[in-house]
C-alpha cells in the first residue's frame, strides 16, 4: 500500500476522534503524543528497528486529532445574552454571497454583536441570512432583485446587518440532518436574520486571505453577468447551476425532481465538471500543438482557476489534485497511481478543512472516485461490450455501488432510475458545460462572440430538464429507504472491497468473439450475496418495529404533526404542520421534516391521512406528504369554506385516487383491531360565532390502548373544550375524555384551558407542540395551569420531536433533548 494512502487515513482517522472526543485538552493533548510518536519512530529507524514504520501512521493520526481540535471554536457563554434578541453586527465577508430563490446568505469573520450599549467581540463566524420582501416570486425575480441590491457583497468587504439573533436549529429526530452542527464545523456560532439588506461599510479588509478570495469572486462575478446578458432568466440561472453550482434557480420542488432521478450532483460542483474541464482544455493544447510543459500548465492553471471560481469545494479540489498530479505523471512518464492521487487530494482537503470530512458532499465524492478506480475495470472485464459502451455502463454502476449507502443514509432514498437517468443526462450536461464556459469567457472581451456559445449552452436547458421531468414521473423512479446505523454502511464497504478484490483476481476463460473473466468460486457469490442482504437489510428493516402503539409528535415549528404507528403495523398521520401564508420564507415543514421523518421510519405507506383543521400550520405540510408517500385514505371535519390551500389539497386527492371521509362526533376510526380510535369532536351541531369557528370545530380523536390513552385535541379553544367537559358530564361521550396524555389545544395558548375539562381528562403528560411565533404561545399561565394539576409539561421546541411507546400498561418517553 502506497504510504500515502496510509498517512491520509491515519490523519482521517485522527480527525474523527478529534470530533468525537473533543475537549479544550484535546489539540495539545494529540499534539504532544504526535511528538512522541515522531521522537519514537525517528529513533526506532536510527537503531535500525523493524518496528519503526509503525510510528508513520500513528503520527498522523494523532496530527489529525490535533488539528482538528484546533479548529474548532466552542459556543461562548458571553454570547448567550444576545440570543434571541434584536441586534447589530458588523463583520467582514468571509466568502461570496451565497444566493437562493427568496434569501441570500453571508458568513461574516471577525463579527462584533452590539445589544443596546452592550458590545461582544470573540473568535468565531456569524451568518447573515436576509430574505427578500417580496416573498411569493418566482426564482428569477429573485435573481434579478437580488443581483441589483447585493452583487456587490465581496469577500473582505465589510458589512453591518440587523435583525433577531438565533443559535440554528438542531437535529429532533434520530437521522435528521443537524444544521446547528453543520454551522459549529464551519466555525459559524449563531445565525442573524437581516431584517434589511445588510449595508456595505467603506472599510475594507486587505488581508491577503480576503484579496485572494476576492479576485476568484469577481471572476465569478463577471462570468455570471455575461451569462445573464446573453440569455433568458431561466436559461441563465439554469446554466450558472451547472457551472458554478449556483442555487438561485432551484427550488425546492426542482430539487425534489432532481434528488428522485439521481441528478442532483450536476447543480453541486463536483469533480464531474473538473473532468470535463480538463478533457477540454487537454484537448485545446492538442490543438494548439503545445509541448508537455505548456501544456501542463494550461491544464493545471485552468483546473485550478475554476477550483478557485468555485471557492475550493472538497469534491473540486480533490478532482483538481488529482487531475494535477496525474497529468504531471503522465509528461514526466511516471506510473500513476490513481489510489495514492486520491489519498493525496483528501489529505490536501483536510489539512485546509478538517471538518469536511463529515460532510456528505465529501463523502460522496471521494466514495465515487473510489468506487470508479476500484470497481470500474474489473467489472468492465466480465461484459463483453465495445470499450466506449462498457465504459458508459461500468463508470456510473461503479460510482453507484460505492455512494448507494451514503444516499441512502443522508437523503433516506434511492433513485432507482438513477442510472439511465445520468447516461442520457450527462452528455448533454457536459456540452452544456463545455460551451457555457467557453461563451462566458469569451464575453468578458467581447460579448458577441461568446453569445452563441452561450445560446446554445442555454438551450440545452430544455432537453436536460425535459428527460429529467420524463425520468422523475416514471412509477418507482426512486424509492425511501429508513435511517440505517453507520454500522451498516461500514459493512457495505467492507464487503464491496471484498467483490471488488474478488473479481480482480479470477482467471480468464477466452471465447472467439470477447474475453471473459469468470467468477472465482470462493468470494465473489458470498460477497455479491452479502452486497444484497445488506442492500434489503438497509431497505426494509431498520423500519421494522416492536409490537407496541408509538405516538410521536413531530417537531414542525409552530404547528402540530403527531405520527401514530399501531401494535399490528398500521399507520396514521395527523397534520403536518405548515408555515404561514404571510412573510417571505418557503420552508415547507411537510417537505422538509415530515416527509424525511416518515422516510426514515421506513413508512412508505400511511394507511390515514388527518387533517384536523385546515388552518396553514396544521394544513400547509400536507401536499407534500400526499406527493411523496402513498396514503389510503383522508380524514377532515366538516368544511364550509374552502381556501386556496384546501382546493390544492383536494386536487392532489382527486388526482391520486385517495378516498375522502368527512366525519364528526360518534365516529370511530378502525385502523387496528387493538386500538380504539374513538372521534369527539366536532359537534353535529357546528361551532359558530366563537372567538375562532374553525379552531373549535377541530377534529377531536381519543386514543385507548389498553390502560394507556392519548387524546389529541388540534387547536381546540375554551367554547370547544367546555363542550367536552359537558358532554362527558353528561355520559354522552363513549369512553369518557381521560387520558394519559394530552396535547395541548392550540398550542397553549391563553384561550386554550377550561377547569371542567382539565378535571374530567386529568393527564399525566400534557405536550405542547409549538415553535418560534409571535403569538406568545404558550402562554404562561396555560403552562401554570397545567403543572398546578400534577401533569408533567413537555413542549416540542424545547424537548424536540418526543415520542411516547406503550404496551397497554407501561409509558415510555423519548425525547432527544430531554
Amino acid at each position: 500500500m502506497s504510504p500515502v494512502v496510509v498517512v491520509a487515513c491515519a490523519f482521517a482517522v485522527g480527525v474523527v476522534l478529534g470530533e468525537f472526543y473533543y475537549n479544550t485538552s484535546t489539540p495539545p493533548t494529540a499534539l504532544a503524543a504526535a511528538l512522541v510518536f515522531l521522537v519514537g519512530g525517528v529513533w526506532s529507524y536510527l537503531k535500525g528497528k523493524r518496528g519503526s514504520y509503525y510510528f508513520l501512521p500513528l503520527f498522523f493520526m494523532a496530527m489529525g486529532c490535533s488539528w482538528a481540535g484546533m479548529g474548532k471554536v466552542p459556543f461562548p457563554p458571553s454570547l448567550e445574552p444576545f440570543v434571541d434578541h434584536y441586534v447589530r453586527v458588523e463583520g467582514v465577508v468571509a466568502a461570496a454571497p451565497a444566493f437562493y430563490p427568496n434569501r441570500m446568505v453571508l458568513v461574516l469573520d471577525d463579527p462584533v454583536v452590539v445589544l443596546g450599549a452592550e458590545e461582544w467581540r470573540g473568535p468565531g463566524k456569524i451568518q447573515v441570512v436576509f430574505y427578500s420582501e417580496k416573498g411569493d416570486f418566482s426564482p428569477e425575480e429573485a435573481a434579478q432583485s437580488f443581483s441589483a441590491e447585493g452583487a456587490g457583497i465581496l469577500p473582505g468587504d465589510r458589512v453591518r446587518a440587523e435583525g433577531t439573533l438565533r443559535l440554528p436549529s438542531t437535529a429532533q429526530d434520530e437521522g435528521e440532518f443537524d444544521y446547528r452542527a453543520y454551522l459549529a464545523r464551519r466555525g459559524i456560532l449563531a445565525e442573524l436574520r437581516a431584517l434589511y439588506l445588510p449595508q456595505v461599510l467603506p472599510q475594507r479588509e486587505k488581508g491577503l486571505c480576503y484579496l485572494l478570495k476576492r479576485g476568484p469572486a469577481l471572476a465569478r462575478l463577471r462570468l455570471a453577468d455575461g451569462i445573464r446578458e446573453a440569455l433568458p432568466r431561466d436559461q441563465s440561472l439554469f446554466l450558472e447551476g451547472i457551472l458554478f453550482g449556483s442555487r438561485e434557480g432551484i427550488t425546492a420542488d426542482d430539487r425534489e425532481i432532481y434528488q428522485r432521478t439521481g441528478v442532483m450532483h450536476l447543480f453541486s460542483v463536483s469533480g464531474l465538471h473538473v473532468g470535463f474541464i480538463f478533457a477540454f482544455l487537454l484537448a485545446l493544447s492538442g490543438m494548439l500543438r503545445l509541448g508537455r510543459g505548456a501544456s501542463f500548465l494550461l491544464v493545471a492553471s485552468g483546473v485550478w482557476g475554476y477550483a478557485a471560481v468555485i471557492d475550493f469545494a472538497p469534491p473540486v479540489t480533490r478532482a483538481a489534485v488529482m487531475a494535477t498530479v496525474g497529468l504531471g505523471a503522465h509528461y514526466c512518464r511516471q506510473r500513476k497511481d490513481h489510489t495514492a492521487s486520491l489519498a493525496l487530494a483528501a489529505l490536501a482537503v483536510l489539512l485546509a478543512d478538517p471538518a469536511a470530512l463529515f460532510e456528505p458532499g465529501f463523502q460522496l465524492s471521494f466514495a465515487a472516485t473510489w468506487g470508479i478506480l476500484y470497481l470500474a475495470a474489473p467489472l468492465g472485464d466480465k461484459l463483453p461490450f465495445p470499450p466506449l459502451l462498457r465504459e458508459m455502463v461500468t463508470v456510473p454502476v461503479a460510482a453507484q455501488l460505492a455512494t448507494l449507502p451514503l444516499t441512502a443514509l443522508y437523503f433516506q432514498q434511492v433513485a432507482v432510475l438513477g442510472l439511465l437517468a445520468n447516461v442520457l443526462v450527462v452528455p448533454l450536461a457536459g456540452l452544456a458545460l463545455f460551451l457555457g464556459i467557453a461563451g462566458a469567457v469569451l464575453a468578458l472581451a467581447a460579448p458577441a462572440a461568446g453569445s452563441p456559445f452561450l445560446v446554445s449552452a442555454g438551450a440545452l436547458s430544455y432537453p436536460i430538464k425535459w428527460l429529467v421531468g420524463l425520468a422523475a414521473g416514471i412509477p418507482g423512479a426512486a424509492f425511501a429507504v429508513p435511517h440505517s446505523p453507520w454500522w451498516v454502511v461500514a459493512v457495505w464497504f467492507l464487503l464491496l472491497v471484498l467483490f471488488g478484490w474478488s473479481l480482480q483476481h479470477g482467471f480468464t476463460v477466452s471465447f472467439p468473439h470477447f474475453r471473459f473473466r469468470s467468477f472465482p468460486s470462493r468470494w465473489t457469490l458470498p460477497s455479491f450475496c452479502g452486497l444484497v442482504l445488506c442492500l434489503l437489510f438497509m431497505c426494509w428493516v431498520p423500519g421494522c418495529r416492536s409490537q407496541q402503539l408509538e405516538v410521536t409528535f413531530l417537531d414542525v415549528g409552530q404547528g402540530d404533526a403527531v405520527l401514530v404507528r399501531t401494535p399490528g403495523g398500521r399507520s396514521m398521520l395527523i397534520d403536518a404542520g405548515g408555515s404561514p401564508t404571510y412573510g417571505s420564507s418557503t420552508f415547507d415543514p411537510g417537505r422538509e421534516i415530515v416527509v424525511p421523518a416518515l422516510w426514515r421510519a421506513g413508512i412508505r405507506r400511511l394507511d390515514l391521512v388527518v387533517n384536523s383543521h385546515p388552518h396553514e400550520d396544521h394544513l400547509g405540510g400536507i401536499p407534500a406528504v400526499l406527493r411523496n408517500v402513498q396514503v389510503g385514505g383522508f380524514v377532515v371535519p366538516p368544511l364550509e369554506h374552502p381556501t386556496p390551500l384546501t382546493l390544492e389539497v383536494q386536487r392532489l386527492l382527486r388526482e391520486k385516487g385517495i378516498p375522502v371521509y368527512q366525519i364528526r362526533a360518534g365516529a370511530q376510526i378502525r385502523l387496528d383491531p387493538a386500538l380504539r380510535i374513538a372521534v369527539l369532536g366536532p359537534p353535529e351541531r357546528l361551532y359558530r360565532g366563537t372567538r375562532s369557528d374553525l379552531n373549535n370545530n377541530s377534529l377531536v380523536l381519543h386514543l385507548v390502548y389498553g390502560e394507556v390513552s392519548f387524546l389529541l385535541t388540534g387547536d381546540l379553544e375554551q367554547e370547544g373544550m367546555a363542550g367536552l367537559a359537558a358532554a362527558a358530564k353528561e355520559g354522552c361521550l363513549q369512553g369518557g375524555l381521560a387520558a394519559t396524555v394530552l396535547k395541548a389545544p392550540h398550542h397553549g395558548s391563553p384561550y386554550s384551558t377550561c377547569p371542567e375539562f382539565a378535571d374530567a381528562v386529568r393527564p399525566q403528560v400534557v405536550v405542547i407542540s409549538v415553535g418560534r411565533n409571535s403569538f406568545g404561545h404558550p402562554a404562561p399561565s396555560t403552562i401554570r395551569f397545567w403543572e398546578e394539576r400534577g401533569a408533567r409539561v413537555l413542549r416540542t421546541d424545547e424537548a424536540g420531536t418526543i415520542t411516547f411507546r406503550t404496551d397497554g400498561k407501561r409509558l415510555e418517553i423519548r425525547g432527544l433533548e430531554q
